[in-house]
């Protein structure tokens, strides 16, 4: 069974504000995370519209063939300094309308794509802002299409205030805690991640991994990988795997410590349940040890309200399921 422990009960807040009622109810949050393989981040100075696909060009990157399954979101230039780009040009400052010209510079954008090795890969670029979605396009179907550099380790923390009043609040105050935290890691904000019930929220990269209910002390353990990994009540999941295989893959995270994330999964299995409140998780990978495979049988615990935020649970609109892993098993496998 999991080795991951509930959250503390918190009291929920009396205007049911969505984060703090979630945590008060002790909801764990993985299983929540997004699943993809390609990150595009474009910087746009904010505010950003409730769905950032309302401006024209995020509209237009959509509509590519070349972006499909990939997560595309707006970013902020770094709160610490300004973002260096190539060859020293200063980044851009983009307004909400992508259609106008930021600066002579261009539009800086960064491309992080999951590599061989299972983790992601990322470089910067600047790129004519009057040619943003033909670039943007081309760099997904042929990274050497426009240099760039290597982009730096990042944590990207949802501020997203006009989708989420909570990401908007607890996000940006993060963010400006830990702008200069952390030298040589990079910390921007970025439009909606999903899960704004779990704010705040973020990614790291490029282990490729997204947090939730973030606090100085919690990131601070995760980007410097200071003690044990904090997974009880703050990890998302593995961008790589579906929801179910996310809950299995925590086991092993908890089992093996950081040291997890030197090994590579080759393989995922998922089989739902027809009900889709169970399903049956096949992973394999391969590390220091060689190849190992794992069997986990996850099920849906609870189903939570997802608050309207500032509004009861008797007034939500929707429900989202709450993963539990029932059994797992581990064995000796085969690379491949």
């Amino acid at each position: 069974m999991s080795s991951s422990q509930p959250h503390e009960a918190i009291d929920p807040e009396p205007d049911f504000r969505c984060a703090p009622w979630t945590q008060g109810q002790r909801v764990d949050p993985i299983g929540s995370a997004l699943t993809c393989d390609l990150l595009v981040l474009v910087e746009v100075a904010p505010p950003w519209p409730h769905d950032v696909g309302e401006m024209p060009a995020f509209a237009e990157l959509t509509r590519r063939d070349e972006l499909r399954g990939a997560r595309l979101l707006a970013v902020r230039v770094p709160d610490d300094e300004p973002l260096v780009a190539v060859a020293d040009v200063p980044a851009p400052r983009l307004a909400t309308d992508l259609s106008s010209t930021a600066t002579p510079a261009g539009v800086a954008v960064t491309i992080w794509r999951r590599g061989e090795s299972g983790g992601f890969v990322g470089a910067d670029h600047v790129v004519a802002s009057d040619r943003l979605v033909e670039t943007v396009a081309a760099l997904v179907a042929d990274p050497a299409a426009v240099p760039g550099q290597p982009a730096p380790p990042e944590v990207l923390l949802c501020a997203h205030g006009r989708r989420d009043r909570c990401c908007g609040r607890l996000g940006t105050r993060l963010a400006l805690d830990v702008a200069a935290a952390w030298p040589g890691v990079r910390v921007r904000r970025c439009s909606h991640t999903g899960g704004h019930r779990f704010a705040p929220t973020g990614f790291t990269l490029p282990d490729g991994r997204a947090w939730g209910f973030l606090e100085f002390d919690v990131l601070d353990t995760i980007v410097r990988r200071s003690g044990p990994p904090p997974l009880s009540g703050h990890y998302r999941g593995d961008l790589a795997l579906d929801m179910w295989g996310q809950v299995a893959e925590r086991e092993l995270f908890a089992r093996f410590g950081w040291r997890w994330l030197e090994h590579r999964l080759i393989s995922a299995q998922t089989e739902v349940a027809p009900d889709r409140r169970a399903a049956t998780v096949r992973l394999a990978w391969t590390g220091p040890d060689g190849p190992v495979q794992a069997v986990a049988e996850v099920e849906v615990s609870r189903d939570v309200p997802v608050l309207v935020c500032g509004e009861p649970p008797e007034k939500a609109k929707k429900a989202s399921p709450e993963l539990a892993l029932r059994s797992i098993e581990i064995s000796a496998g085969q690379d491949g």
